[in-house]
């Protein structure tokens, strides 16, 4: 029974040194794969919250009573995406914006399927055509993605975005008016 013992323990000394001597480069190797892994899963989040602020200042836009002018009743649609989209981007870090928020009326006739897009910030000359058109409010935000770890040293690469700096994005939400009578306000 020891001669038995005495070989278990034997082959058991002998797995444990070669796993020691494997785990320099095993351990290298994950980092290798993890370490990619980390700045694609983190420049994904910041991509998924920058356009979620598009889509919560859209939202919040499309609910006001006025679209350029502050009135009793609230806040103007204009004024609303831009606090919303400044609040939604400034509760996480990496992705700011690089111009104030465009917010456009968007109408489209419903007997036609025209569609036509105002001008950014741009109220209504005239009142609304509700029997007609349908009004939406569409905000677009421009910003940068910041990545996880920037690499400066990698100038043999030229500019990379994502890898070297932040990468510009285009980002934009509509939603259906709520009040379009306030939107030549």
């Amino acid at each position: 029974m020891s001669e038995n013992f005495a070989v278990h323990k034997c082959h058991r000394g002998r797995k444990i040194g070669a796993t020691a001597a494997e785990m320099p480069v095993a351990l290298w190797l994950m980092l290798i794969m993890a370490f990619p892994l980390l700045i694609l899963a983190t420049s994904s989040l910041r991509f998924a919250l920058f356009w979620n602020a598009s889509r919560e200042a859209a939202q919040r836009a499309a609910q006001c009573q006025t679209f350029q002018d502050d009135s009793a009743v609230g806040q103007s649609s204009v004024n609303v995406a831009d606090f919303w989209a400044a609040k939604a981007v400034n509760a996480w870090g990496g992705i700011p914006l690089t111009n104030p928020p465009n917010v456009y009326i968007v109408q489209t006739n419903v007997n036609s399927g025209v569609r036509t897009v105002f001008p950014s910030r741009t109220k209504l000359v005239n009142v609304a055509d509700t029997e007609n058109c349908i009004y939406d409010i569409q905000v677009e935000l421009n910003g940068n993605i910041e990545p996880f770890i920037t690499f400066p040293g990698a100038t043999m690469l030229g500019n990379v975005p994502g890898l070297t700096g932040p990468y510009p994005v285009v980002v934009q939400s509509q939603y259906n008016c709520e009040v379009p009578q306030g939107l030549n306000k």
